[in-house]
């Protein structure tokens, strides 16, 4: 794997001061890797799946891991992008919790039939192709909270930017 989408973000996270960098992770995928689970810490790596039932899963789920104080994090989640299909790298002004809550409002879908569905929008592989999956105004609304979103997937960069950045409550 390549780690392009990384270093595409470090190098204009500069461009943002009163931004975060984030790592949307997908858990299984860190705990196959590196053989633990991630762990809930406060203001630094929140679970998508913290309610019950849901919570009892949390591990293997989607994780959003804010990357401004850890240097050691940063590396070891820059080592699991690049040898797995996992991460994708997020800059933006909201706080961990507001932005949690703002991808969770896509992580459900209704399929045509009326069926739900869970959408991996954390795997780079299909955020690669979010932009022709979703409708445009549910696209825009989606990245409307982050500033850039890139992500790599079979070593080609794929960035997300939002045209009209904004706040969400």
């Amino acid at each position: 794997m390549d780690n392009s989408s990384y270093n595409f973000v470090m190098r204009n996270l500069i461009s943002y001061p009163f931004s975060s960098l984030f790592a949307l992770v997908d858990g299984l995928q860190y705990e196959r890797h590196y053989g633990e689970e991630l762990k809930f810490e406060r203001n630094v790596a929140m679970p998508f799946f913290n309610t019950w039932p849901d919570s009892r899963i949390a591990f293997a789920g989607p994780w959003l891991l804010r990357l401004n104080t850890s240097v050691f994090l940063r590396e070891r989640i820059n080592e699991l992008s690049s040898a797995l299909p996992s991460v994708s790298w997020i800059v933006s002004s909201l706080s961990s919790g507001k932005l949690v809550k703002h991808i969770s409002e896509f992580l459900n879908l209704q399929l045509p039939d009326g069926r739900n569905s869970f959408f991996r929008i954390y795997d780079p592989r299909v955020l690669a192709d979010i932009k022709i999956i979703l409708e445009e105004a549910d696209y825009d609304r989606l990245i409307s909270c982050c500033h850039e979103w890139a992500s790599c997937s079979n070593g080609v960069l794929t960035l997300h930017r939002a045209s009209t950045y904004r706040e969400v409550n």
